[in-house]
């Protein structure tokens, strides 16, 4: 007689049914521990498949979703658990296009969230749970949804480490990981926090500062620096989830959220011993309100283009003006343009943005532009400014930010 398969569907709070496991029940207790805080309910049998599937297979998992339409085959529990959250991750954004998903860690400090966006091996995952800890409520790990209100929503997802851990971590976090670990294979683990050390899926918090996170080997104490709002705001451009929305709308989204929020850069050598030092830091010098940040110095040199490819000619005597389809969105002293809906966002550092100021006054050709940035270049040879405008005005021009005046 043929054995018959056990199905069962599964539903999230703001989702609904979004998950059917096929022969796979011994799958559920470790999705479960892996998201404490975002329960999976069951459901009546859906007429029609949820999005998200996954099969018991010979050789582990066998999961189809939106974001593998071909299918994928996962080995362990505790990796099929991590392929199935970010789909409903996925899935919960979908159905709340409102908000906006971004890649980064988060925890509570002060009744408001400090963030790091996600930036490549800095160790965001490792710093997070660093935090838990040292007593902090962890949003996220991975991925925290922005309201129009600035308030970050956390999903209720747990941290997940990679594994082993570096030997060179401090001995307090190797004990905590190891008294806290759940989930787990050879490559990855979850850790099991309760509810006062993980928030739970809805939970909003606001947002009170953006940490770009540094590790470096070389430095002996964690150091901390004020920077740009700006920094924030191309950071957490660069790890949204909203891939259908114009960088217009994504901007327009996200400057209201950052014009009053700080900014800073940590560079650490050690996870746990960066937590710990900026619990202390905040604790005695009020972080979220800037008092512990010294303010980066920017030092003057001459401009230089985006990128070298796009070079005005030296002899070219055309007046230039700002493009009619062009937007501009000013930071701090920054500047983010873009040339029409839907193009791309270009950031204008100091110097680019005196010479996109210029334009905007009136029409000039390189050789004004030249003339007037000598007296703001002090000590700088004319010949290497021109240089630098060429290359400047002919990038403006490429993106369709700056055009010639028709005489």
């Amino acid at each position: 007689m043929a054995s018959t398969s056990i199905t069962d569907d599964y539903a999230l709070e703001n989702i609904g049914p979004c998950l059917r496991l096929v022969d796979a029940e011994n799958l559920l207790p470790v999705i479960q521990q892996a998201m404490p805080g975002w329960q999976l309910t069951p459901c009546e049998p859906q007429q029609h498949a949820p999005a998200i599937c996954v099969w018991q297979h010979p050789n582990g998992y066998w999961q189809e979703a939106p974001a593998l339409p071909g299918g994928m085959l996962l080995d362990t529990p505790a990796g099929t658990a991590c392929s199935v959250i970010a789909d409903l991750a996925g899935a919960y954004l979908r159905h709340h296009p409102e908000h906006i998903g971004i890649h980064c860690g988060a925890v509570e400090v002060n009744q408001q969230l400090v963030i790091f966006p996600d930036s490549h091996r800095a160790g965001k995952s490792t710093l997070t749970a660093a935090f838990a800890a040292a007593g902090y409520r962890v949003f996220g790990d991975d991925v925290l949804t922005l309201n129009s209100y600035g308030e970050g929503i956390a999903l209720g997802v747990a941290p997940r480490l990679r594994l082993p851990l570096p030997e060179t971590l401090a001995s307090e976090f190797h004990q905590f990981v190891a008294t806290h670990l759940g989930p787990h294979d050879d490559r990855y683990g979850y850790l099991a926090l309760n509810e006062q050390q993980l928030a739970s899926h809805g939970v909003r918090c606001p947002l009170g500062a953006i940490l770009l996170i540094e590790r470096d080997e070389s430095i002996s104490e964690p150091q901390l620096v004020r920077l740009q709002p700006g920094d924030g705001l191309w950071q957490l451009l660069q790890q949204n989830f909203a891939e259908h929305e114009s960088d217009k709308t994504l901007i327009e989204r996200f400057l209201p959220l950052l014009k009053d929020l700080p900014c800073f850069l940590m560079r650490y050598r050690d996870a746990y011993e960066a937590a710990t030092w900026l619990a202390t830091e905040i604790d005695n010098d009020g972080f979220l309100g800037g008092a512990v940040a010294t303010n980066m110095c920017r030092r003057q040199t001459a401009p230089e283009a985006f990128k070298q490819s796009h070079v005005l000619a030296p002899n070219d005597t055309r007046r230039w003006q700002i493009s009619p389809v062009a937007h501009e969105f000013p930071l701090g002293e920054e500047l983010f343009v873009i040339a029409k809906e839907g193009g791309e966002i270009h950031r204008l550092n100091v110097t680019s943005r005196a010479v996109w100021a210029l334009l905007q006054h009136e029409a000039l050709c390189q050789d004004d532009i030249v003339d007037t940035l000598m007296a703001f270049f002090v000590g700088a040879s004319r010949q290497s400014i021109k240089r630098d405008i060429c290359h400047l005005l002919g990038q403006l021009v490429s993106l369709g930010l700056v055009q010639p005046v028709a005489d």
